[in-house]
């Protein structure tokens, strides 16, 4: 059995589950430097193309995790999705072009490729996936768990680790040995999929086509590699008599329905039927044991963001293990469950919003929902729907762990706010380099930024109390004239260029802003509040469980 460079006695982390989610943790807690293991009951992982959808805000965390070039270099970047009537007509265009950010589209890649990339990364590293490994049992043993293996062969390992992480899917043993409750529903639409060959597209081969049909439900066409497209729709036949034959024919005439009939399939690569699930544990995290994706939740395909919301569950919850061993605060953890079971719940509504608009049973609400699509040519809505989609809207407003100053003494903008991600910049240091913000973060530091406004002067020195891996930076508009001879120089000198990014976003002179591994703002304050710092350092180094208000 092969084993991970970090060893096979006690860890910090076992991850249970090496899926994207699982991978995306372990190259997480690389990066926090954090002892783990990450093993798999498989021997070898499938080679079907199965989730393929990568939104723009996954790769903003493959960015963080120094992978996402990978990513773009073999995937398709579809940056519009075109929504037309049965008849062909036009309705709208979701155009991602148009996205605040580095990546201006949803990539499309085999979910094979995306493990086989992960998977490289660790190696890398010296990091191996011990696969053919299954968890039988966990065991609490004071602060440690005691996690019993089993491989194929009947051989029976354990590990103790401080931490267990559950990224084994929706059939989670973690899940199934901490007892937490699993609830939801099963659609009685059959979804059917396939990846297959076509000839004679008209339409652009990388952007993504819908089609909405008059009698309930939808038609999708979206690219894999300029010759191979996937195909998906739903029927109403159950299930269990639906057939490979069947989903061809069903395509076939699909394409006949919305005048593609010159259009012909080929052979295809991968088919499939399901009747999609909706499920959500109660908790996330249970003592020391945390779900992830998955094992945490299971989403409708519907709006391709089941995978990617897993993916971010392990970069929120990979920095707080990491900041917990380091630091020794143990109230940090507490917030993965208060952060991201909401975000789940919200995307089932999301979820069961784009089902009802798409292919629900009452013909009348599915007929006013379609016609938001026609809404989508109006500037403030499609801005709406790009945060949806790219799930740049995804935050916790509402909890988490951030410094909260007082009622209307937010001195950040509209497009700067605590708990939300930190929108996209791109400063210059004093030597001409860009600096990416993402990779400054790595998934395992904060960066402070300290927006000096249009001074020469350097604010004051940078409060004591930020932690040693914090990287700290003061952010000046532009060179002005008068800053031919006395430009500020040094390491920690940034120049927007631009000289329109603080005052596009609202963020007054002389203004500090904290942003977590992540890539979300965790406090937005005047510079020389030292009490605001201070309350956010107090709050990753507690050890007593926060309060609802998130202090």
């Amino acid at each position: 059995m092969i084993e991970s460079s970090h060893g096979t006695g006690q860890v910090d982390v076992l991850i249970v589950g090496a899926g994207p989610v699982g991978l995306t943790m372990a190259l997480a807690l690389a990066n926090n430097g954090v002892r783990f293991r990450i093993v798999d009951k498989l021997d070898r992982w499938s080679e079907l193309s199965k989730a393929m959808t990568l939104t723009p805000r996954t790769l903003e965390c493959f960015r963080m995790l120094g992978v996402a070039d990978r990513f773009l270099e073999e995937g398709i970047l579809s940056r519009r999705i075109h929504h037309y009537t049965e008849r062909r007509s036009p309705i709208a265009v979701t155009d991602l072009a148009r996205l605040d950010g580095e990546f201006h589209g949803v990539l499309h890649l085999s979910q094979r490729r995306t493990i086989e990339i992960l998977t490289a990364a660790l190696a890398e590293r010296g990091i191996l996936v011990e696969r053919g490994l299954a968890l039988a049992e966990i065991e609490q043993l004071g602060t440690d768990h005691v996690c019993t293996l089993t491989a194929a062969d009947g051989t029976v390992t354990t590990v103790e680790a401080r931490y267990v992480v559950g990224a084994d899917g929706s059939r989670s043993r973690v899940r199934e040995v901490i007892g937490t409750a699993f609830d939801g529903a099963e659609q009685s639409e059959t979804f059917i999929m396939a990846d297959i060959e076509i000839a004679g597209f008209p339409y652009h081969p990388e952007d993504r086509h819908a089609f909405y049909l008059d009698e309930g439900t939808f038609f999708t066409i979206l690219p894999i590699d300029g010759r191979y497209f996937r195909l998906i729709s739903t029927s109403r036949t159950a299930s269990a008599e639906v057939d490979e034959e069947f989903i061809l024919r069903r395509f076939d005439a699909l394409l006949r329905t919305v005048g593609l009939a010159h259009v012909k399939l080929g052979d295809p690569f991968w088919l499939t039927r399901f009747n999609p699930r909706q499920y959500l544990a109660e908790r996330l995290q249970v003592g020391g044991v945390f779900l992830v994706g998955d094992a945490g939740h299971i989403q409708s395909p519907i709006g391709a963001q089941g995978l990617n919301t897993g993916i971010q569950d392990s970069m929120n919850l990979a920095w707080k293990l990491g900041s917990s061993l380091r630091h020794g605060g143990t109230a940090v953890l507490g917030s993965y469950h208060d952060e991201r079971h909401p975000v789940a719940k919200r995307l089932f509504e999301y979820n069961n919003m784009l089902s009802e608009r798409i292919f629900g049973r009452n013909r009348l609400k599915r007929q006013l929902l379609r016609y938001q699509n026609y809404l989508l040519r109006l500037p403030k809505f499609h801005a709406e729907e790009l945060a949806k989609v790219s799930q740049y809207r995804v935050g916790y407003p509402a909890g988490g762990l951030f410094a909260r100053p007082a009622p209307g003494s937010t001195p950040g903008g509209p497009r700067v706010r605590v708990g939300e991600r930190m929108p996209h910049c791109a400063f210059e240091t004093a030597n001409g380099h860009p600096l990416r913000l993402l990779d400054e973060l790595g998934a395992y530091r904060h960066v402070l930024l300290v927006f000096a406004g249009e001074d020469t002067d350097p604010p004051e020195t940078f409060a004591a109390e930020v932690a040693a891996e914090t990287a700290c930076y003061v952010v000046y508009d532009r060179p002005s004239p008068r800053q031919k001879y006395r430009r500020p120089e040094g390491g920690n000198v940034l120049f927007d260029v631009s000289g329109h990014w603080r005052t596009r976003m609202g963020v007054p002179p002389r203004t500090g802003v904290l942003i977590r591994p992540d890539g979300y703002v965790a406090a937005v304050f005047r510079h020389g509040d030292q009490q605001t710092l201070e309350t956010y350092w107090d709050l990753l180094t507690s050890t007593t469980p926060r309060t609802e208000d998130g202090l």
